[in-house]
């Protein structure tokens, strides 16, 4: 017999409700219950049961196994900041030190923080070679989303290539690092001032060629308009005066799109690349912990 979501639903709070009642009598919580359902994915439960826990335990391995447990359900549900807050509270003594601190490194560059990232990696003192390969690696990588180009190739050279779960990551690092430091940003002042010779052709040149073409046609099709009614009626007559109204204003709206077309344009190139730089610097991360 299959039972119904509802409960089922119900079922899953009976069972997470003798725990909590274990938790309110100040006792040691079940760590590796709260890990079951962790690992069920029952993560929303887990911050519950943990945040809602009254810890009068002042036990470090306790505390350590309840925020790297907190944690990672946050992370889990895509919560960065909460999580990257209770990975880093992990001390050096907990066997989930060097796991919690590369994620909540990692978490804080995908929140754009990327010295607070850096703070946290600098801090790590690797006991293997293999961790001191992902810490250079990590490193590298937020060079790169700081575009410190220097700083990247220092890092990225002092990473060591033999360890494999990071061998290919290497190879990409270093291409959009070519790619990002080559990368010559489009003109808005060229872009604007070709829109203002033939409309929609600053927007051609910053990539954008469909918006282009669009605002040509647009902009064109009004001003064969205003030309037409100014010589079959004259420049005084309604018709003129109107169309030549609203070609003006399709007009400098050309000009001031192809500005911000090519500011976007810019943006989403970098973006394209955090995103890229971001994705190969958490590979490594899943394939050396899990």
């Amino acid at each position: 017999m299959t039972l119904s979501p509802d409960i089922k639903y119900f079922v899953t709070l009976c069972i997470l409700f003798i725990p909590v009642l274990a938790f309110s009598q100040n006792s040691k919580p079940d760590t590796k219950f709260l890990k079951y359902l962790s690992d069920k994915e029952f993560h929303d439960e887990v911050i519950f049961i943990i945040e809602n826990y009254n810890n009068a335990i002042k036990n470090q391995e306790l505390e350590d196994s309840l925020n790297y447990l907190n944690g990672w359900s946050y992370y889990s549900i895509k919560e960065l900041k909460k999580s990257a807050k209770n990975l880093n509270k992990i001390s050096p003594s907990s066997p989930f030190y060097f796991k919690s601190k590369f994620f909540s490194a990692y978490n804080y560059m995908h929140l754009g923080q990327y010295q607070k990232s850096k703070e946290i990696l600098k801090q790590l003192e690797p006991n293997t070679n293999n961790h001191e390969a992902l810490l250079q690696f990590e490193l590298a990588g937020n060079a790169l989303l700081r575009r410190e180009y220097k700083e990247f190739n220092h890092h990225i050279t002092e990473t060591n290539r033999a360890y494999y779960p990071i061998k290919k990551e290497i190879d990409k690092l270093n291409e959009y690092a070519v790619n990002l430091e080559n990368h010559k940003p489009k003109s808005t002042l060229l872009a604007t001032m070709m829109s203002g010779i033939i409309p929609g052709s600053g927007k051609i040149y910053a990539g954008k060629t469909g918006e282009g073409i669009s605002s040509l046609i647009t902009v064109g099709g009004m001003g064969f308009v205003t030309w037409e009614n100014y010589h079959k009626a004259g420049p005084t007559h309604f018709k003129t005066l109107f169309f030549g109204a609203v070609f003006a204003v399709f007009y400098f709206g050309n000009l001031y799109g192809t500005y911000f077309t090519v500011k976007i344009a810019e943006k989403e190139f970098q973006d394209e690349y955090d995103n890229k730089i971001l994705f190969n610097l958490h590979i490594p991360l899943r394939s050396v912990f899990n």
